[in-house]
């Protein structure tokens, strides 16, 4: 890759008050055609942030007047400076400051003296972070090991990953296990769990999660309940007892608790604004949007679309759906039944491709990906659904919207 390609002009703010190492950094990253900002005042950095909107800062953590950290917190709490990611270099090796940093919201830990190559390695990492969204288990109901070679026959996880090493997980089906295991060496990690609800084909995977099993990382699990107590009481019924051999007390990790309902007021978590949305199925159920940088995710894995609330004119359930999804940059919906299929699970809590085709077209998404595949369905049949689908869009106009059938190991950048 040339150097004009590397850095593609992009800026970075490096905060040092060592003036030899700043000017060292601020040369290397210029060879690399970088666009460098140097400051050796911290009182200058919020003005400087404000101002030139840099694409990443490299903050020293000793800085006079004022610790790196709490200059990388308050970016961090600042809604329009919170999605910039943050470097910190330090002379400290210690575990307990690089745990410090990560809680700070820092997105790397670079240790000084370093050499040029390991800056350079470190901020491509940071800034070639994508907003993408990853499946890790996109089958409904039951594990399909039968069906693992096609769309994949792990049950409902997606990763949601943005700038700054941030992970938003979606649900704890057996294909959290696989995203666990291709996490475990970045530890200290700060990621989120949210929760669609508590069916077996959603939370089955929780407890092979290695992540929550490693000292120094902090995990948020986010689920429908009323208050933050009953949402642990419900995951300690997933583990332990009679069920399963370990129970949530052999966490290692930092665990938080947030119970939530349904809300069109956005909360933050990350730096990102999530909303949410009660939906049909058995029990209470959730879909989530999550907004970032003006692109959004809707994630919807179970959510019975009836056929009457989709007629001409959507109505219902089918409408709120259809204007919590409006524009979305990508929704992911269940759509598990053909219309045919469908007749005879009628109150399953699932939709079918003719229903969610009228709802897409009313949403209007760039792109749709259908999920929560039957376990006894082939790639043939999930094709099918996904040709009724199609069908349905164009007929009411929206043959531009984007889709396909989600498929595990498949990533999405938006």
């Amino acid at each position: 890759m040339s150097s004009e390609a590397k850095g593609n002009g992009k800026r970075i703010l490096v905060v040092e008050h060592h003036q030899a190492t700043r000017e060292r950094a601020a040369q290397t990253l210029r060879a690399q055609s970088f666009e460098v900002l140097e400051c050796g005042n911290v009182h200058d950095v919020d003005e400087l942030v404000s101002t030139l909107r840099p694409h990443l800062l490299l903050v020293d953590t000793m800085l006079p007047g004022r610790n790196g950290l709490d200059l990388c917190r308050s970016l961090q709490e600042n809604p329009e400076t919170a999605a910039i990611p943050v470097v910190i270099t330090s002379v400290k090796q210690f575990e307990a400051d690089k745990k410090a940093a990560l809680l700070a919201g820092a997105s790397g830990y670079l240790i000084k003296p370093y050499t040029d190559s390991a800056l350079l390695e470190i901020v491509d990492h940071t800034l070639g972070r994508h907003f993408g969204v990853t499946i890790w288990g996109c089958r409904g109901s039951i594990a399909s090991p039968d069906r693992a070679s096609g769309y994949g026959g792990n049950t409902t996880c997606i990763d949601v990953t943005l700038p700054g090493q941030r992970h938003v997980v979606f649900d704890a089906g057996t294909g959290i296990r696989l995203l666990g295991n291709a996490l475990i060496g970045h530890s200290p990690l700060r990621l989120a769990i949210m929760f669609t609800h508590y069916h077996w084909d959603h939370t089955q995977g929780l407890p092979f999660f290695k992540p929550l099993y490693v000292p120094g990382n902090e995990i948020h699990l986010y689920g429908p309940e009323d208050k933050d107590s009953a949402m642990s009481a419900t995951l300690a019924g997933v583990m332990g007892g009679k069920f399963f051999p370990v129970s949530i007390e052999a966490f290692r990790a930092s665990v938080r608790y947030n119970a939530v309902q349904e809300t069109q007021v956005p909360f933050d978590m990350f730096g990102i604004a999530v909303t949410t949305l009660e939906v049909v199925h058995p029990g209470t159920t959730l879909a989530y949007r999550l907004e970032y940088g003006g692109r959004s995710v809707v994630f919807c894995p179970d959510n019975e679309l009836e056929p009457s609330s989709c007629g001409p004119e959507l109505s219902g359930q089918a409408l709120r759906m259809a204007e919590f999804a409006e524009g979305a940059s990508l929704l992911i919906h269940d759509c598990q039944y053909s219309f045919e299929q469908y007749q005879s699970k009628r109150g399953w809590g699932h939709s079918c491709g003719m229903t969610l085709g009228a709802v897409a077209a009313h949403a209007r998404p760039e792109r749709v990906l259908l999920f929560h595949h039957d376990p006894d369905a082939d790639d043939c049949d999930v094709d099918a659904i996904h040709g009724e689908f199609r069908r349905e869009l164009e007929a009411r106009g929206a043959g531009s919207v984007s889709s396909g059938a989600a498929c595990e190991g498949e990533t999405i950048l938006l």
